[in-house]
């Protein structure tokens, strides 16, 4: 990969490029035009996947271009995304009104951007821009993705609940900058022993918590996956997410030495206590709401907000420079935000899959008999539900153990370690309490008579695609984590180490993937 920044930027602009065309196609007179924009937007996912995966990892030195660093974080979100993101137009295949398919394809290709540019952004106006360009779209999706009343007041309360996060985040920003004296990432040296470093970082993760619906920004949660349409709801488990632990991976790398790591991160100590409160919180809140719950749709809410408290608990271990990756907790996070992605995106392609009473499943009654009626629905959502569980063979399985082994065995010294084993144990007992909900669910596609005869929506070809899509993905996952595994350890290396001035010479040097290849087998052996 050269210097030059429209080739460094060559995924972004194919992904921005086709939401554009969506959106002019889907004003098109024509019925071939206005179904046009859904195969363009597979379409420039594919060319922006390929694309990435062509030009490989960053250089031998993360490359600091235009406010923007290419590294090897930027290259794992951009693959991870487009990955998923290629599941998610394939679940919403069947949903929009024509008329309404431009707005649907061209928002979620939009969405899509924000996420990969969220990876690039090196300063903290970019940065900012870019978490709204993920979640500004996602507003209009869940008002326009369903004809209900309920999808029009989740919208609107998703709004404006959006912008208070929002001014909570740029507000926390303008402390780091007034600390810093520059909104560079790359050049912000920030102490954690100072008082606006606390107060900015503060006010940056509470913005953020809304995004990765995170207690206590996490009551909208509920009501916003029941309004919004199912295939809508699955892409909400997912892209807001991804950018809001990059934001915070970014923001707690702001203070720390530009060697390796020894173990864990060097952030002030009110941010410790405020992240481990509130990751302990969101896991318990999430799964003891989720068990007095009887709609689907609201248990896989409480469950998103669940797993957000799982994610927080290997973002709070920290990377770790050695020791393999049962102890990398940034590893474990990013590994766990994928494997997540997939089986929740899963798990509501079936509800949006199956009719019940003339409309989309949502109740338990209305999964009642789906074993028989429906075996592959069935099978599928029991699949993504055991994987959410964290059961064996699932990729959720894996996903679990290593958050939970990064945070026992982190070996930072002192009450941070011990806090960390305590936090830990919760979410082992939180893993527990999940299980009463998930089992329901499954319980009830096989064991309960039906009330209402659960069918599958014909002319559903993209959704089951992806639906089979997500369910191999679990289980290979399950089968066989070392390749994704690998992938996630790799943005360590770069992230901790000082970013090299993009010109074309330097550009051209190849990364040592020698070197990393032997780290990794270092680490595996170990």
């Amino acid at each position: 990969m050269n210097g030059d920044l429209f080739t460094l930027l060559a995924p972004e602009l194919i992904v921005i490029g086709g939401a554009v065309l969506a959106l002019l196609l889907g004003l098109g007179a024509s019925p071939g035009a206005r179904s046009a924009p859904r195969a363009l937007a597979l379409l420039s996912v594919f060319a922006a996947f390929l694309v990435t995966w062509y030009y490989g990892p960053s250089p031998a030195k993360p490359l600091e271009l235009a406010g923007m660093r290419f590294d090897s974080l930027a290259y794992y979100i951009r693959l991870i995304a487009l990955s998923v993101g290629a599941l998610v137009l394939l679940v919403h295949w069947h949903l929009p009104h024509p008329a309404e398919r431009g707005d649907v394809f061209a928002m979620i290709l939009f969405s899509l951007a924000g996420i990969m540019l969220t990876s690039l952004a090196n300063d903290l106006v970019l940065l900012f821009l870019t978490i709204e360009l993920v979640s500004i779209p996602t507003y209009i999706l869940v008002s326009i993705g369903r004809s209900d009343i309920r999808a029009q007041e989740a919208g609107l309360k998703y709004f404006f609940l959006g912008t208070l996060s929002a001014a909570l985040l740029v507000y926390g920003f303008s402390f780091l900058y007034g600390a810093a004296g520059t909104t560079n990432l790359s050049r912000m040296q920030l102490s954690p022993a100072g008082g606006f470093v606390t107060i900015g970082l503060l006010l940056a993760f509470a913005g953020v918590a809304f995004k990765i619906a995170a207690a206590p920004f996490h009551v909208y949660a509920a009501d916003v996956y029941q309004g919004a349409a199912a295939p809508v709801t699955g892409l909400l488990g997912f892209f807001p997410k991804v950018a809001g632990f990059v934001a915070l991976i970014k923001l707690l790398f702001l203070m720390q030495p530009s060697d390796l790591l020894t173990a864990g991160w060097n952030m002030p100590g009110a941010a410790f206590v405020f992240l481990w409160v509130v990751a302990a919180a969101t896991m318990t809140l999430g799964n003891v709401l989720g068990l007095m719950q009887t709609n689907v749709k609201r248990m896989l809410a409480y469950s998103s907000i669940a797993h957000s408290g799982y994610m927080l608990v290997a973002l709070l271990a920290g990377p770790v420079a050695s020791g393999g990756p049962l102890r990398d907790g940034l590893s474990a996070m990013l590994f766990y935000i994928v494997v997540y992605g997939i089986m929740n995106l899963g798990a509501f392609a079936v509800l949006a899959l199956i009719q019940a009473r003339g409309r989309p499943a949502e109740e338990l009654d209305d999964l009642a008999g789906l074993g028989r009626r429906e075996p592959l629905a069935a099978l599928a959502l029991a699949i993504c539900v055991f994987s959410l569980m964290g059961l064996p063979p699932t990729a959720g399985f894996f996903a679990k153990v290593y958050v939970f082994s990064a945070a026992i065995s982190n070996g930072a010294a002192g009450w941070h370690g011990l806090s960390l084993i305590v936090l830990a144990v919760i979410g082992l007992i939180n893993s527990a309490i999940a299980a009463g909900y998930y089992l329901r669910i499954v319980a009830t596609c096989y064991l309960r008579e039906p009330v209402a005869e659960p069918i599958a929506e014909p002319r559903t070809a993209g959704i089951r695609l992806g639906l089979l899509g997500c369910c191999i993905a679990i289980l290979v996952i399950g089968v066989w984590p070392g390749g994704l595994l690998y992938m996630s350890r790799l943005p360590f290396y770069d992230l901790s180490a000082p970013p090299a001035v993009a010109t074309h010479s330097n550009a051209q040097s190849p990364e040592p993937a020698e070197t990393t290849e032997q780290v990794y087998a270092k680490e595996m052996n170990s």
